[in-house]
């Protein structure tokens, strides 16, 4: 029996267990990950990583990180997702020239025991956050959400400032951001496989839904939302993503972008963008093996300083 050159990290469900068969039906042995107590001396035993359960489960961060420094390739990048943020997302989306939402990071509510008021806190330019600067900054109505948050986890639409102050006073040691609320005519999520292979669909978020529609975008904007998918993907270093983008007045404006784990059982998002999924993971992994490509690490980037004027 050949050596597997594919691991899996992934709960057994629908994708993983697809990806499984594909992958042995091309040819490439593949096989469920299985990690114990780890040692430094261990030699990680595969060429590839699909990791889609370690921003849940600790323990398997610091093997993935090690196993890149060894030159395993893991899908997504652990070095890049754990140290992502959405505001972050945004200020690159910004820099890379793709329509962003007006968005402004708010200090947390509540702070760490560790931290002593007021001392710890004179950095802050205020104590108190004035809400007419700051909604003068973003407009009513808004959406109030985590700065690093993912699932719809705590996202609330807001339309005064009474009600944005209510919902923030319950946030406690949520980072917070407060953003421009898109009123979109339509709304596109996009998987994003490689850096390159874009599938835009039509998707309803107020119904989390899916809607299998090959016609729902002009030439230019279909266009114009995978360009700026690539840019984007290949920016954040994701192998697997989604990006989604509310459309007003014909202009695409980039939502969320950092889903590198996102939700792909067929029956939410449909036998045939299912497959489609499957298929190019697939073909990303056998262009990662045969172009012998390696996950970036800290020494890449400490081996070859940049001086940036």
């Amino acid at each position: 029996m050949s050596k597997p050159l594919v691991g899996i990290l992934a709960p057994k469900n629908a994708l993983p267990e697809a990806l499984l068969q594909a992958l042995k039906g091309r040819g490439i042995a593949c096989e469920w990950c299985k990690v114990g107590p780890w040692s430094l001396d261990q030699a990680c035993p595969y060429r590839v990583i699909v990791d889609r359960i370690g921003h849940v489960y600790e323990f398997y961060r610091p093997f993935l990180k090690a196993a890149a420094l060894q030159g395993c390739y893991v899908m997504n990048n652990p070095f890049w997702f754990l140290a992502d943020d959405k505001f972050y997302n945004y200020s690159l989306a910004r820099k890379l020239g793709v329509a962003i939402p007006r968005t402004v990071l708010l200090p947390c509510k509540e702070y760490d025991e560790r931290v002593l008021a007021p001392d710890d806190l004179h950095n802050l330019s205020q104590l108190e956050i004035d809400w007419v600067e700051v909604v003068g900054k973003v407009g009513l109505p808004a959406i109030l959400k985590p700065y690093d948050g993912y699932g719809w986890r705590e996202v609330h639409r807001v339309d005064t400032v009474e009600q944005l102050k209510a919902i923030y006073d319950e946030s406690m040691m949520d980072v917070m951001m407060l953003q421009e609320f898109i009123d979109f005519e339509h709304y596109v999520r996009c998987f994003v496989v490689g850096g390159k292979w874009v599938l835009p669909t039509s998707y309803d978020p107020t119904q989390r839904r899916y809607v299998v529609d090959h016609d729902h975008l002009t030439p230019a904007l279909g266009q114009r939302i995978d360009e700026e998918c690539r840019r984007l993907n290949q920016a954040l270093g994701y192998d697997i993503n989604t990006v989604e983008f509310a459309i007003r007045d014909g202009v695409p404006y980039a939502i969320d972008f950092m889903n590198p784990v996102p939700d792909a059982r067929p029956e939410v998002i449909s036998w045939l963008y299912f497959t489609w999924l499957v298929d190019r993971i697939c073909d990303h992994i056998e262009e990662v093996i045969n172009q012998g490509r390696v996950s970036a690490t800290r020494m890449e980037s400490w081996s070859n300083p940049q001086v940036v004027c």
